[in-house]
């Protein structure tokens, strides 16, 4: 019985987990044309841009058992790439093909404690370049008591 519970809840957790980051990748924002930099083929460490190598995440925030992030990848060259998000054993919780060249998208993860930590994996397809970022996250319940004697 306990099995079938657990099984149940993981594949409900999985469930909101993809649409969350599936409703998360619907949130865009409309980017200009050029990188940070001003430079359309390069990046401030001469990587070019669109390599997997200049995308960046961030932690957003969060409430509730749920965490944002944002994924930025500058693709000037508008190839095809891959985004996967991994939990802390390997399985692919999300996995999406992209061919945007300003690629600015937040991603929502419920649940986001289940997994112990994330991985985000960029991999772009023109250059073959890959890019990786672990989310390890620790909450922890800090209890400070004092005594004291009054006179």
């Amino acid at each position: 019985m306990n099995t079938i519970i657990s099984r149940l809840r993981k594949a409900i957790t999985l469930a909101v987990l993809t649409i969350a980051l599936i409703g998360g990748s619907l949130v865009t924002r409309a980017a200009g044309g050029h990188d940070r930099t001003g430079n359309d083929s390069t990046s401030r460490d001469n990587t070019p841009a669109g390599s997997a190598r200049t995308a960046e995440v961030t932690y957003l925030g969060g409430n509730a058992g749920e965490m944002a992030f944002k994924v930025v990848y500058n693709n000037t060259t508008g190839s095809r790439f891959s985004l996967k998000v991994l939990d802390a054993d390997g399985n692919q919780l999300y996995q999406h093909f992209y061919s945007d060249t300003n690629f600015d998208k937040t991603f929502k993860v419920a649940n986001a404690d289940n997994y112990g930590k994330l991985t985000f994996v960029i991999r772009n397809f023109g250059d073959n370049s890959t890019q990786s970022f672990v989310v390890s996250s620790n909450t922890r319940l800090v209890e400070d008591v004092e005594v004291k004697e009054v006179k």
